[in-house]
């Protein structure tokens, strides 16, 4: 007979509306990640094959109450799987040219951490006494990384609901067994794995050595509690992460922890220059943590990068939204996943006002894992919202709603391609806010060429054939400023906008003299662009 100890989980009452099996006080907190160790490399010559590692962490037990801690029926002896302790996962990410990606493999194993140590005190306080078969209260759990590497406990995380912290041992993978058992045995809740014959890169963190050789890039482990019943209030310690050295001697990997803190929370938050934000699906599901880091204008485009960690949605995602001006350019969109399937790749759309990444069938963004998603605008970013539809049915919303930056002001409108071969092109270094004094035009045109900018009270579209096209009406001229470009074929126009300046339109064009040139016979023409001096938002 099972004995009743799992059901103290649920034991203290729950009010209605609050998370479904959250007990109060409970708080399991990663303070350290440990040093790794690299059991080998395998594969294709460098760098085509893969290496296998694992990390170290330390955990306590920062809550009000101890904390239930059994893994088996009357002791592991008996091979009867009990759910009522932690399990551990883990994730390798990289930062490298201004974009941060998870390196390790996708939907790895974790850590069945069944048998609870109480160490003593630590960071959480002073180790109480109390009940057996518990985590308690103050006390801390240090697991090297021999231990967190041991393969008789690596279980897969697709297995367990990281909302809810559950895991249902009947059916799971230690009870069908690798290679699996046949007839009953598969499914009555008896370990059957047994670890005889594998190799070192079973079940351990495993990555492509192509994601390893990256010149200067940074690296980061990041290792994360997830232990039934737990408060997602008290969440935002379940996870830490320390940089790594990883490095190729030519003929092997190795690592160690570089000097440093241990970082709480996603391991999203080691980006540098990144913006993060999280949401989660109110009280029913877990949350999604967004980095985003916007770098520019360079020519006149504003660069996206975006990071979306599901750190314990149990559904998972199945696409990225985001607003965006409806007149605004969106080029170079990118996505990133873990394997190295196109097949699967999510398919980036645009609707009007809004941006999508939709997900391919089979390739939901589950927890522990990052996905990127990166574009180019001319629209600036603003506060607003990143939604992910969730990939299952279930508990909660349809999305979760995470507040990050959009593409949402558009301050100088392309109204359309220029002519020429090639076409001179014009772009602003900003936005024309009010103030601002270093705002300014540029043309790039051909070395020492003469260029007229051509500024009118509104935009036009005259056809004059040769592909070109008139862009800033020449029946509400409002000036010809003559420029002339430099040896590397750049001309600048300041345009300064002081305090007080009202808001106001105006389209401007640039004109290259060129012999034979597409319009008229000695012009080359640039693109347009409506400048909106002091507006605010999307036209």
């Amino acid at each position: 007979m099972r004995p009743t100890l799992p059901s103290l989980l649920f034991a203290l009452a729950v009010p209605l509306g609050a998370q479904s099996n959250a007990i109060p006080g409970l708080d399991i907190r990663i303070y350290d990640v440990g040093s790794p160790t690299v059991y080998g490399r395998r594969g294709a010559a460098y760098p085509n094959g893969e290496m296998a590692m694992m990390v170290g962490h330390s955990m306590c037990n920062n809550g009000t109450v101890h904390i239930p801690w059994v893994g088996w029926v009357g002791g592991s002896s008996s091979g009867q799987m009990l759910d009522s302790y932690p399990k551990i996962a883990f994730l390798i990410a990289r930062e490298s040219g201004g974009r941060f990606v998870q390196v390790s493999n996708a939907k790895g194993h974790m850590k069945h951490s069944r048998v609870a140590f109480n160490l003593g005190s630590g960071p959480c306080g002073t180790c109480q006494s109390g009940p057996s078969q518990h985590f308690r209260i103050g006390c801390i759990d240090v697991y090297s990384t021999g231990f967190n590497g041991n393969q008789t406990n690596l279980g897969p995380t697709e297995e367990v609901d990281p909302w809810t912290g559950t895991w249902n041992p009947i059916g799971s993978y230690f009870d069908r067994g690798d290679p699996a058992v046949s007839g009953a045995a598969a499914t009555d809740g008896f370990q059957s794995l047994n670890t005889s014959g594998w190799d070192a890169f079973r079940n351990r963190i495993l990555i492509r050595e192509a994601e390893l050789a990256v010149p200067g890039a940074q690296f980061y482990a990041q290792a994360q509690v997830s232990i039934p019943a737990e408060p997602g209030t008290n969440r935002g310690n379940n996870a830490g992460s320390r940089q790594l050295n990883i490095n190729w001697s030519g003929s092997s990997w190795s690592s160690s922890l570089v000097s440093g803190a241990v970082l709480e929370g996603s391991i999203l938050k080691r980006w540098s220059g990144a913006s993060i934000s999280e949401g989660r699906n109110g009280l029913d599901d877990g949350h999604f943590v967004v980095g985003v880091r916007v770098t520019g204008p360079v020519d006149g485009l504003w660069h996206y990068e975006y990071a979306i960690h599901n750190q314990d949605n149990h559904r998972g995602g199945a696409a990225f939204r985001l607003p965006v001006c409806p007149e605004a350019r969106v080029l170079n969109a990118g996505f990133r996943d873990l394997d190295t399937n196109p097949l699967n790749d999510w398919v980036f759309s645009r609707t009007g006002g809004e941006l999508a990444f939709l997900g391919a069938s089979g390739n939901a963004l589950d927890w522990n894992t990052i996905y990127n998603v990166w574009f180019d605008s001319d629209a600036a970013p603003v506060a607003g919202d990143l939604l992910v539809d969730q990939a299952r049915l279930g508990a909660g919303a349809l999305t979760v709603a995470v507040p990050t930056q959009v593409p949402g002001r558009l301050g100088n409108v392309h109204l359309g391609a220029g002519c020429g071969a090639p076409a001179p092109t014009l772009v602003a270094n900003g936005l024309p806010s009010v103030p601002n004094p270093g705002y300014a035009l540029r043309v790039q045109a051909q070395p020492a060429a003469l260029v007229v900018l051509a500024f009118a009270a509104q935009a036009a579209a005259v056809d004059l054939g040769s592909g070109c096209t008139v862009l800033a009406d020449p029946n509400a001229l409002l000036l010809l400023d003559n420029l002339l470009t430099d040896g590397s074929g750049i001309a600048v126009r300041p345009l300064p906008w002081a305090p007080g300046t009202l808001p106001f339109d105006f389209a401007v064009q640039a004109f290259e003299l060129v012999d034979g040139g597409p319009m008229l016979g000695f012009l080359a023409a640039s693109n347009g662009l409506l400048v909106r001096v002091g507006g605010l938002g999307c036209p």
